[in-house]
């Protein structure tokens, strides 16, 4: 039987499970940020632009998906098979239905800061290629030694 990743209390698993989802939101919505002022640069304020991206998305989604994801997985022993499945799979769920979200906000309220009205399959293509990924490495980081290692190196 192998040690678990984390020796640590339920508040730190708790806290470093919502930092790592923080932390893959703010990655990809800024290069969701960078894209999308480089294809649509007339479809809305900066100023806009960059609060939806960076503060509600980055943080406020990447805190949601990671407070979820650690509630659904608070039961899985870290560093096992079904901790990262299922890890990975909760942060994929979450981050999709925030990326469905998203593309109705943008598409149906007529802001089109995105471009999900001038280009929605790659509005979406983007959006659901990031949550499986952000789900994916979420659950590695978080179940893996090597990802403990990487964490800890980020830490420092």
């Amino acid at each position: 039987m192998s040690r678990p990743i984390s020796d640590g209390s339920y508040d730190d698993r708790a806290t470093r499970t919502i930092k790592v989802f923080i932390a893959l939101s703010f990655f990809g919505e800024f290069n969701f940020l960078v894209l999308g002022l480089i294809l649509f640069p007339e479809h809305g304020t900066l100023l806009w632009r960059v609060v939806w991206t960076l503060g509600l998305c980055g943080i406020g989604m990447g805190a949601a998906v990671g407070g979820l994801t650690y509630l659904v997985t608070a039961g899985q022993r870290p560093g096992s098979p079904a901790g990262f499945a299922l890890t990975a799979a909760c942060g994929t769920l979450a981050l999709s239905v925030c990326q469905t979200l998203c593309w109705s906000l943008d598409h149906n309220v007529g802001l089109n800061y995105w471009g999900s009205v001038d280009m929605p399959a790659l509005f979406l293509a983007k959006g659901y290629a990031s949550a499986l990924a952000g789900g994916l490495l979420g659950g590695y980081l978080l179940n893996s030694r090597r990802g403990a290692r990487l964490l800890e190196l980020a830490r420092a």
